[in-house]
């Protein structure tokens, strides 16, 4: 069977709201929280951040993950985060290659920052974490 193109989006897009709430339930699923590790340009991790339990929920009309903020970890490594990774409460990688950028009205990261220089010993702030569906 070969479908047509309007076919094949109509189907993908009838999946994505199911995906999104599939992914959620498995971000809090396990015993502990999940959390968002947030790694320099050479993929050293500079800061954890924990969730809350309850890591979030789904923008329906945006078909997207929006997770719970503001959140706070310590900080560390020195550096400027540039992507991140998220863990999943049982510590398995749910998802990487997420961007990174300061939460300036221009931004377009995956995961916003108040501040992008990091200082041992200091918190980050994620003032904003999207993951588009």
């Amino acid at each position: 069977m070969i479908l047509s193109p309007s076919h094949l989006a109509a189907r993908a897009a009838a999946a994505r709201l199911p995906a999104l709430y599939a992914s959620l339930a498995m971000l809090d699923s396990g015993v502990g929280r999940a959390r968002i590790e947030l790694l320099d340009a050479g993929a050293t991790v500079l800061a954890v951040v924990w969730m809350q339990d309850g890591a979030g929920g789904v923008d329906e009309s945006a078909a997207q993950l929006v997770l719970t903020t503001p959140m706070e970890g310590a900080i560390a490594a020195a550096g400027t985060p540039v992507a991140a990774r998220i863990r999943d409460a049982t510590g398995a990688l749910w998802a990487d290659g997420l961007t990174v950028s300061d939460d300036g009205p221009e931004s377009a990261g995956d995961i916003r920052l108040a501040d992008t220089d990091l200082v041992p010993g200091h918190f980050v702030r994620i003032t904003l974490a999207v993951i588009q569906g």
